[in-house]
């Protein structure tokens, strides 16, 4: 999928995908069983294609420095405004760059293309969630971006990765069914790959019920890079 499809897509308000609440495993792993909040001002999280993520405010609201990229820019704008951020859009090293002017509260943005990306734009990033990236990209795109992902990340950055599973041939995505042996092909190269959850949610997901699913499965992993 082309930078175009997501662009259009939000520029036009069709953003089903757009979850309006905090990720639970967020909460959970960056909150209650999280660092304590004297140890979160070191923590800077990369949430890698972001949308207007309601995940990159909490973050900032407990304590840690956010740093995202998303291709759209009224995906970007909105974030800010919605949530009544004072910001600003810099350009830097001619990339498009959207960030909060509270010292109070560090959430920066780029808005462009992920894969234009570079090593030095994630310079003091310790953990990565990834929500809803990697199953945003069907399989022929999956490789090039674990590829980025791992050129991007120095040893011992941590991933918080959410992935679903479902049967391919009841829906087309995105979002992209993935399965375990999927993330291991991907994955175990360069990261050691811990499986921390496993839960049915398909009742709770009614959009994606509704496009004709009779199962689905949400898998939450820890990668750390080696």
């Amino acid at each position: 999928m082309e930078l175009d499809f997501w662009i259009e897509r939000w520029d036009n308000g069709r953003i089903g995908f757009h979850q309006d609440k905090l990720n639970p495993y967020l909460a959970y792993f960056y909150g209650e069983k999280g660092p304590t909040l004297s140890l979160r001002e070191k923590l800077k999280i990369f949430v890698p294609l972001c949308g207007k993520s309601k995940d990159m405010l909490w973050l900032s609201q407990n304590g840690y420095s956010v740093f995202a990229v998303e291709c759209s820019k009224t995906a970007v704008v909105d974030f800010f405004e919605e949530n009544a951020l004072n910001y600003k859009h810099v350009e830097k090293d001619q990339i498009a760059l959207f960030q909060t002017t509270d010292q109070n509260s560090l959430i920066e943005i780029v808005q462009g293309d992920f894969f234009a990306i570079e090593k030095k734009d994630l310079a003091g990033v310790t953990d990565i969630f990834d929500r809803a990236s990697l199953i945003a990209l069907p399989e022929n795109i999956r490789s090039r971006y674990v590829d980025k992902m791992t050129e991007l990340q120095d040893s011992g950055i941590r991933t918080l990765l959410v992935t679903l599973t479902y049967d391919p041939t009841e829906m087309n995505g995105p979002p992209f069914s993935l399965l375990e042996k999927d993330v291991h092909d991907l994955y175990s190269e360069h990261f050691s790959i811990e499986k921390l959850c496993t839960k049915d949610v398909l009742s709770e997901e009614t959009g994606l019920k509704n496009r004709g699913l009779t199962a689905l499965t949400e898998t939450v992993y820890k990668l750390i890079r080696q």
